[in-house]
């Protein structure tokens, strides 16, 4: 016992020192990181809520970090050629779109007739008269949603291309506009390794980029928007199949689109490196072949990722009649390829 005891100093010297050696590089990434902001600090202690009552958040655009790596410019197109179109005679358009979206994301419904047609009104600076339907997070199910991560970092986790949208909006001022979001989870007393494992785990991260290549988390881009996102054509085909070979069911999986996109990538047709999307017929017949090769399958066929054709929404048939809205002259395909056509050539 003596012997022990003599030699205890000597031990706990050792401990001491391997302690010491296994600390430095934690401790040195601890001392590079700034220190946290009182943001930082108030929404790492926010109090995530329910389904019934979430926790909603009002946070800037510039603040959201992506969980995915692209999105599909042509919807995006879509709202930022349908926006440009009624400001040119705003006045006669009772409910201008890009207000509309923006009460919808806030979980306000719609927006009330003649409160936002003014010439030259922005998203982060609406018209004094400016009203929507009904209160913020009202409904809920409309709103988009964020995770907390490690140092208080908001990931948005749906709504990319919605917030993306209103970032591009109003030639591009609108960085700072505040919007309202509902609080999954707050998963910011994980490390940032435990954290990514946790995202992926519950399906709240796609890896990959916008050539369906994979990627690591820390290729992620850090903030939303055209500037930062990749482009991913087949996820722009995805929605624009939206209610002609597909729906989505009530509680979709997260990135339904993508796992739709990556199936699509894999078929024979439609190839789009050989599709004009500039032109609406060839554009058309795109989403038609996509349309029909997801109504082909059956139920229990499996998609991308264990997903199933019915889990992510395909239809029995195809709707000819929304095919045929997306063409008209105020489609949604005609504004996404006539906003295209407006961009400078590259």
């Amino acid at each position: 016992m003596n012997r022990i005891l003599s030699r205890l100093p000597a031990l706990l010297l050792a401990l001491s020192c391997h302690a010491a050696f296994l600390a430095p590089a934690q401790a040195r990434d601890a001392a590079t990181l700034p220190a946290l902001s009182p943001r930082q600090q108030a929404l790492m202690a926010t109090v995530v809520g329910n389904a019934a009552h979430p926790r909603i958040l009002q946070v800037r655009l510039d603040e959201l970090h992506p969980t995915q790596a692209a999105i599909g410019y042509d919807q995006v197109y879509y709202k930022l050629g349908r926006y440009a179109a009624e400001e040119q005679h705003i006045a006669h358009i009772a409910k201008p779109k890009k207000f509309a979206d923006l009460c919808e994301a806030n979980g306000q419904g719609d927006v009330l007739p003649g409160t936002a047609n003014v010439a030259g009104a922005t998203l982060a600076a609406p018209p004094p008269g400016y009203r929507c339907k009904a209160a913020v997070a009202s409904r809920p199910d409309d709103m988009k949603t964020v995770v907390i991560g490690p140092r208080g970092v908001l990931y948005l986790t749906d709504g990319h291309h919605t917030f993306s949208t209103f970032r591009a909006a109003d030639g591009g001022r609108n960085g700072q506009l505040q919007v309202w979001v509902k609080v999954s989870d707050n998963f910011s007393a994980l490390s940032e390794p435990a954290f990514w494992a946790r995202m992926q785990q519950e399906s709240k991260v796609w890896l990959k980029n916008g050539r369906n290549q994979p990627i690591t988390p820390q290729q992620l881009p850090s903030s939303i928007g055209l500037q930062s996102l990749g482009d991913d054509p087949y996820r722009s085909l995805v929605y624009f199949t939206r209610e002609v070979g597909y729906a989505p069911p009530g509680h979709a999986t997260e990135f339904l689109e993508f796992y739709w996109a990556d199936w699509l990538r894999a078929q024979p047709a439609p190839d789009l490196a050989r599709v004009n999307r500039l032109d609406p017929a060839a554009y058309a017949g795109a989403i038609l072949q996509a349309a029909q090769a997801m109504v082909a399958l059956r139920p229990d066929a499996i998609v991308s990722g264990g997903k199933r054709a019915a889990d992510l929404g395909a239809l029995d048939e195809i709707d000819h009649e929304a095919l045929d809205e997306l063409t008209q002259e105020k489609g949604k395909l005609r504004y996404a390829i006539g906003y295209r056509k407006s961009l400078p050539r590259q």
